[in-house]
Parts: C-alpha cells; sequence; structure tokens
C-alpha cells in the first residue's frame, strides 16, 4: 500500500536594492572619472518557506551606456559573495559589494565632459544541481554620471 506526503505549498517575494558609494564611500550618483567607486547590493527572500529553498545566489552589475559608448559588465570587480552565495542564509537576507577601480571609467571614455550611463543588478539563482531557476531580479538603478575634471 503506497501512501502521500504532504508538502507546503511554496510563497516566496524578495525584494532587491543597490547604493553607489563614490570614492570616499558617500552615497552618490556622480562620480569623477578615474575615481575608483563601489556598489553595495542587499536583497532578501521571504515568505512562510523561504528557508527551504537551497542553492546558490549569482550577480551581476552593469552599466548601459546612454547615447555614444559601449555597455559595461563590472561583474569581475565583485567580491567573493556576489558568486556563488549559498542559500538559505540565516535570515534570508544577502549582501555583496562591486569595489569598481577608477581605470575602468576613465577619462578618455568622457566626453562632452560628462558620460550618463545606467546601472543594472541581475540577480539569478542556480539550484543544487547545478540547474538555473526561475528564481531571479534585477534592480533598474540611478543613471550614474562620471565626469571628466579639466580647466
Amino acid at each position: 500500500m503506497a501512501g502521500e506526503f504532504e508538502t507546503p505549498s511554496i510563497s516566496l517575494t524578495g525584494n532587491i536594492a543597490a547604493q553607489v558609494l563614490d570614492s570616499g564611500a558617500s552615497p552618490s550618483h556622480i562620480i569623477k572619472a578615474g575615481d575608483p567607486w563601489a556598489v553595495d547590493v542587499q536583497w532578501e527572500m521571504t515568505g512562510p518557506n523561504w528557508h527551504m529553498v537551497a542553492g546558490t545566489w549569482h550577480v551581476h552589475l552593469n552599466l548601459e551606456s546612454i547615447g555614444p559608448g559601449r555597455d559595461l559588465s563590472l561583474v569581475d570587480f565583485a567580491d567573493p559573495n556576489c558568486q556563488n552565495q549559498a542559500l538559505p542564509s540565516a535570515d534570508g537576507k544577502y549582501t555583496c559589494r562591486f569595489d569598481v577601480p577608477g581605470s575602468v571609467i576613465n577619462t578618455g571614455m568622457v566626453q562632452h565632459e560628462s558620460l550618463p550611463m545606467k546601472l543594472v543588478v541581475l540577480l539569478t539563482y542556480v539550484d543544487p544541481l547545478g540547474h538555473r531557476g526561475p528564481i531571479a531580479a534585477y534592480w533598474e538603478g540611478p543613471i550614474v554620471q562620471f565626469y571628466e575634471d579639466h580647466p
């Protein structure tokens, strides 16, 4: 005689946010070209069974060109917590940081005294077997303006 077992209904919600920091670690959307800067990313998964989801998170940071110029992937500047971050965490909250060196946006890239770029954070999920799952998020951030300081 075969029996059945109960499974909970899964209800998950989440949120994601990020903050741009200038070289002085102050929140800013206007950064001097050639200066280092950073992005702190925070996200959270909630719901009655959030702790039952296992796998890893992968976070990517992109700058999208507004006007002439190329888009940039900033994944190479992620701290180790941004890739393969295990879940669940103790409280369903997660963080990672991207430290971007000044050489990424240099003065040679800034035309017409400023370079506006849109910041986008992408979050993806990989299950314990290595399959990409349907849990994902993105944060479409502010326009970050890089300026060239010349007399």
